[in-house]
């Protein structure tokens, strides 16, 4: 038997679809066909998450910590992924709703399409992440020109949490649309679309600062912005399978397989190797001394101090320590050659 044949006895092996059966009213749903590339883009999310997982347990970069925390990135996106796909993949974690559109339908007549709002979750979790490493790979997370290490560190949290709750309220909107099946759905849509156009906008202000830094990184800011193109898709496949009911659930799996293998899959990878390069790992030791310092704490210390004795040459005075009084009863002695 040759090699594809083999595949092919292995697809015919996808039992998937008919364990984890669906109601009968649903008629607009995953078939095995789905279900078998649903697999595929699993094994890959989880041979990533693996390889990581393996890389972080035994390297250490340079000694940093802070450097090789950037490896739990890709290995947090690919873990959430290869588990929201191998639900995915088994026809688990849907419900369904009748369309409002038709374009798609059977001779049944119900017009239920299956949803599935598990990936929403998996981007609800992956997402924030993916947009840190933007950050950090255009030099605005780490390198703010403040010389308050207080206003900087706060410039941070605002610029994560900023761009954090965007892109969530983009996620929700997409999600809370496709579980509606009157054209109020629309709404939420125009919710999501306006939430990740401001999030475009903000990466797109962070990468024309990064270019014009004399620190840039060429081939991160040209990552960022190819990554820019699926994202943009998003909206695109959505309309087209949970909002326009315009396409099968197997083509709505390959359309969202193929643009979260390279969001979350791919690109976190390039560009944490990349940020490992580039990050400036002493950021937050500086933060801690400056607190130490400025925060009332400046006149701890942390190790005993000794005072010792100086050596003294041949002929020299004896001096007592500074601080030391001199005494009647132990008056110096000289010391002559």
């Amino acid at each position: 038997m040759d090699s594809s044949n083999t595949f092919i006895e292995i697809f015919k092996r996808n039992k998937a679809v008919d364990t984890n059966s669906i109601p009968s009213e649903v008629d607009i749903h995953l078939t095995s066909h789905g279900s078998s590339w649903l697999w595929a883009a699993f094994a890959l999310f989880a041979l990533f998450a693996i390889v990581h997982g393996f890389i972080y347990s035994l390297v250490s970069v340079r000694k940093s910590g802070l450097k090789k925390a950037l490896l739990t990135i890709p290995l947090f996106t690919n873990s959430v992924l290869a588990f929201a796909y191998y639900t995915y993949a088994s026809n688990l974690g849907y419900t369904w709703i009748q369309t409002e559109f038709h374009h798609v339908t059977t001779d049944l007549g119900y017009d239920n399409r299956q949803i599935f709002y598990l990936k929403f979750v998996a981007y609800f979790l992956a997402w924030p992440l993916v947009l840190t490493l933007f950050l950090i790979n255009t030099n605005t997370l780490l390198s703010e020109d403040h010389e308050d290490l207080i206003k900087k560190f706060i410039t941070i949290i605002s610029q994560i949490f900023t761009r954090v709750l965007a892109i969530e309220v983009f996620v929700l909107g997409l999600l809370i649309g496709a579980l509606i099946r009157t054209s109020y759905k629309w709404g939420y849509f125009t919710f999501a679309v306006v939430a990740q156009l401001f999030v475009i906008y903000l990466v797109c202000y962070d990468l024309n600062r990064s270019f014009a830094s004399a620190n840039r990184n060429l081939l991160a800011n040209l990552i960022i912005i190819f990554t820019v193109i699926p994202w943009i898709l998003y909206p695109v496949a959505w309309g087209l399978s949970e909002g326009g009911n315009v396409i099968q659930p197997d083509s709505e799996a390959v359309f969202y397989g193929i643009l979260d293998l390279i969001t979350f899959g791919i690109v976190p990878i390039c560009l944490t190797w990349i940020a490992i390069n580039d990050i400036d790992e002493d950021f937050f030791t500086k933060i801690w001394h400056f607190h130490l310092r400025d925060g009332g704490r400046a006149d701890v210390v942390d190790e005993k101090e000794v005072v010792e004795e100086t050596p003294r040459h041949s002929g020299d005075t004896a001096v007592p320590p500074s601080g030391v009084p001199v005494t009647a009863e132990e008056p110096l002695r000289e010391e002559t050659v």
